[in-house]
C-alpha cells in the first residue's frame, strides 16, 4: 500500500473537522476498503470513523460511506459485508450478482421494431448504409447491464428502518454526500447536496455504483445516473469545500506495475499482453482513471494549501488486488484481510510522518498496536452475530427485540 499526504499538518484547534472521501473500485475495492479502514480504526486514536464531519463515497466507495455516515462502525459493517454473521442483516452475492431479468426482457421485446427498423434502412438505402450500416439498429438489443442493481437499494433501504437509521440524506448527523453522473449530460451530480438531498440514500448509493455494461443506469426524477466515477475518482474536493481540516481518502484502483512485482508468485503474467483483452483494458481503466486521481490530488495541495490530505492506495506492484476478479465476492474474506494486513504495514513504515501529521489534529497513531504481529483482520469479527452495540448484554437484547418490532410494525 502506498500512502500519499500534502500539507505539512497544519493547527486548527478552535474547530477541527474530519473527512473522508472513499473511491469506487467494483465490490471487491470495496471489500478492501473495509480492510483499511479497520486497520484505521484500530491504530487512530482520538477519531471515530463513523463520527466525521462529512462524507464523500464514489461508487463502491458510496456503499461504505452511506453506512459509516448512518453511524455504523466499521466492525459492524465488516460483520454485514465481509464476515456476513450479521443476523439482522444477512447479505449474499444475490445483492451485488442477480441477473437484470427485467433488463433482459425489455430489450427482447424491442426486438421486433428493430428488425424492422433494419429491413427497411436495408431496402432504402442499400448503398450508402450497406448492411453493416443497417445492423447498427440492433445495437439497441445489447443490455444496459449484467445484473441488476435494484438488490442493492432494497438492502440498504431495508437496513437503514433498523432503529436509529435513516434514509433521508437531511435527518443524518453528519454530511454525506454521494456522487454519481448524469448520463445524459456527463455532468456530476452531489446526492446529498442541497436539491438532491430528497432523494433516498438508498437510491443515490444504487446510482453511483451503476458501473455501465454490469448495472444498468438509475432513474431518479427523470434523469439517469451511473458510476460517479465517471467524471472523477475520489471527488476529496467535495469534503474539502466544506471545510475540513483533514481529510482520509482511499482508492483500491491502481495500474499495475509487471516489473516492479518481481519474482512475485501471485504475477500470472511476465507481460500483461499476454494475458489478453481483459488485462489489457483491466491496466488502461486503472491507468486513465488514477492519472486523472494523482492531478486532482496534486491541485488540492495547492487549492486547499491549509488542510491536511492522507491517501491510502495498494502499491503499483501489488499482484493480488491487481488479479484479482474485482467483482468476486467469494474472495471477500481474503482482499479485506489484504487491505487490512498491508494497511498496517504501512502505517508503520510511515509511522513517524504520519504520527507529526495526526498530532496537529489531536490524534495519536499507536505504534502498539501497529507492531503487534498476532492481530488480524477476521480475529474478533467472527463472533457474536450482530455485535456488542452496547455494553450492557441486557441492553443489547432490549435493541435487537426494538429492531425487531419495528421492522414488523
Amino acid at each position: 500500500m502506498a500512502v500519499t499526504t500534502t500539507g505539512e499538518g497544519h493547527i486548527r484547534p478552535s474547530n477541527r473537522r474530519f473527512g473522508l472521501a472513499l473511491a469506487g473500485g467494483g465490490p471487491l475495492g470495496g471489500i478492501y476498503e473495509v480492510g483499511v479502514l479497520a486497520a484505521l480504526d484500530e491504530a487512530l486514536e482520538g477519531i471515530d470513523l463513523h463520527e466525521m464531519e462529512v462524507y464523500v463515497g464514489v461508487s463502491a466507495g458510496a456503499f461504505i460511506a452511506a453506512n459509516l455516515a448512518n453511524g455504523i462502525s466499521t466492525e459492524r459493517i465488516a460483520r454485514i459485508f465481509v464476515s456476513t454473521s450479521s443476523r439482522q442483516h444477512p447479505i449474499g452475492r444475490r445483492v451485488f450478482l442477480t441477473p437484470a431479468w427485467r433488463e433482459y426482457l425489455r430489450r427482447i421485446g424491442a426486438l421486433p421494431g428493430a428488425l424492422s427498423s433494419t429491413l427497411w434502412d436495408m431496402l432504402r438505402h442499400p448503398i450508402d448504409k450497406g448492411v453493416i450500416g443497417a445492423l447498427n439498429n440492433l445495437t439497441r438489443m445489447i443490455p444496459t447491464g449484467i445484473f441488476d442493481n435494484r438488490h442493492i437499494e432494497r438492502f440498504l433501504a431495508d437496513l437503514y428502518r433498523t432503529r436509529g437509521y435513516t434514509n433521508d440524506f437531511r435527518r443524518l448527523k453528519r454530511k454525506l454526500f454521494v456522487v454519481a453522473a448524469d448520463i445524459d449530460s456527463g455532468e456530476s451530480v452531489r446526492f446529498g447536496a442541497p436539491g438532491h438531498d430528497h432523494v433516498p440514500i438508498s437510491k443515490a448509493v444504487q446510482a453511483s455504483t451503476a458501473l455501465p455494461g454490469l448495472y444498468p443506469p438509475v432513474e431518479i426524477d427523470g434523469h439517469y445516473f451511473v458510476d460517479g466515477a465517471l467524471k472523477r475518482t475520489l471527488h476529496a474536493s467535495v469534503a474539502l469545500d466544506e471545510g475540513v481540516d483533514l481529510l482520509l481518502c482511499i482508492n483500491p484502483i491502481v495500474p499495475y506495475d509487471a516489473k516492479m512485482a518481481g519474482d512475485d508468485r501471485r504475477k500470472k503474467h511476465h507481460k500483461l499482453m499476454d494475458g489478453g483483452l481483459p488485462v489489457i483494458l483491466s491496466q488502461t481503466f486503472r491507468s486513465v482513471i488514477h492519472s486523472r486521481m494523482n492531478v486532482g490530488i496534486k491541485a488540492y495541495d495547492s487549492t486547499y494549501n491549509d488542510r491536511d490530505i492522507v491517501l491510502f492506495e495498494p502499491d503499483r506492484q501489488d499482484s493480488r488486488m491487481f488479479f484479482a476478479n474485482l467483482f468476486s465476492y467469494s474472495n471477500r474474506r481474503r482482499v479485506c484481510e489484504h487491505g487490512y494486513q498491508t494497511a498496517r504495514r504501512d502505517l508503520l513504515a510511515n509511522y513517524d510522518r504520519l504520527e507529526a501529521l495526526f498530532s496537529h489534529h489531536g490524534i495519536h497513531l499507536r505504534r502498539d498496536v501497529l507492531e503487534d504481529p498476532d492481530r488480524r483482520f477476521d480475529s474478533n469479527r467472527d463472533r457474536g452475530g450482530d455485535g456488542q452495540l452496547y455494553k450492557n448484554r441486557t441492553t443489547n437484547q432490549l435493541s435487537e427485540t426494538l429492531d425487531r418490532l419495528e421492522r414488523k410494525l
